[in-house]
């Protein structure tokens, strides 16, 4: 299951959802006017705190969680299911190298490399916290990787920019919605072809100066997983105490050392 940080403790005030701003759409977009924009928002949100419905589908389960959400830079991670009364029932917090679950029901904890396979021992959820702190702040690392081309389809008039992976025959495609070059969706190819990671953003709302997808979604088809992250609420670049990624847990815990 996916974890939270329980906001409401924190007291946070959030931002009045406002209406998307649309902006002109521009007449010469090139690759590095792309690469620099994405760079450029990348750097722009720093944090965000908020409260989000998620639905998670697996080949086995389905799962409907209540969800707190802090998430400081591109390490720091803290997370918390909500129970029907609103209080936290399990917390994740990582710093980027490792991972800690605490269970208050079970009173047991769990800990780990910051790993997708680590987490997908304890959540089933196949995704490292980086890749799940990238995912709710909306941020789109492109670092290490070599731009092959990108061409606007003429089927909708969405910009597409492909991105091979360096060393690889794999790669990524992106799709940016034509007025702001907001992104619709990434998709993530193997060596064969196959479409391995696909994610979509939508609702793109003003949060103050910011343009924010409100909703987004991962598939995992080789994982059999769905994941589906709509916010309620949201905070964008406040300041968040170092305490906040701190998991206190009682004494008489049960540890479980995950590798």
């Amino acid at each position: 299951m996916l974890i939270t940080y329980y906001l409401n403790s924190l007291g946070c005030a959030y931002r009045k959802i406002e209406k998307p701003i649309i902006q002109p759409e521009s007449s010469a977009i090139s690759v590095s006017s792309i690469i620099d924009l994405i760079g450029e928002r990348n750097n722009k949100i720093k944090n965000i705190r908020g409260i989000a419905k998620i639905n998670i589908i697996s080949s086995n389960s389905t799962q409907r969680l209540k969800e707190a959400i802090v998430v400081n830079g591109d390490s720091h991670i803290r997370l918390e299911s909500l129970n029907i009364a609103g209080q936290p029932s399990i917390i994740m917090v990582s710093d980027g190298n490792a991972v800690t679950i605490y269970n208050m029901n079970e009173n047991r904890f769990y800990k780990g490399d910051a790993s997708s396979e680590v987490l997908h021992k304890i959540t089933g959820i196949y995704l490292s916290p980086f890749e799940i702190a990238n995912l709710l702040i909306g941020r789109h690392p492109i670092e290490n990787k070599r731009i092959e081309d990108m061409h606007l389809t003429k089927e909708n008039r969405v910009y597409i920019l492909r991105i091979q992976l360096s060393g690889s025959k794999s790669y990524n495609e992106m799709q940016f919605e034509p007025n702001n070059l907001s992104i619709i969706t990434i998709k993530r190819y193997d060596d064969t072809g196959k479409v391995i990671k696909f994610i979509t953003f939508s609702d793109y709302k003003k949060v103050g100066e910011y343009l924010f997808p409100f909703k987004r979604q991962i598939l995992l088809p080789p994982k059999g997983l769905s994941m589906t992250v709509e916010y309620t609420e949201i905070e964008i670049n406040t300041e968040i105490e170092e305490s906040v990624f701190n998991l206190t847990i009682p004494e008489d815990a049960e540890e479980i050392q995950i590798n």
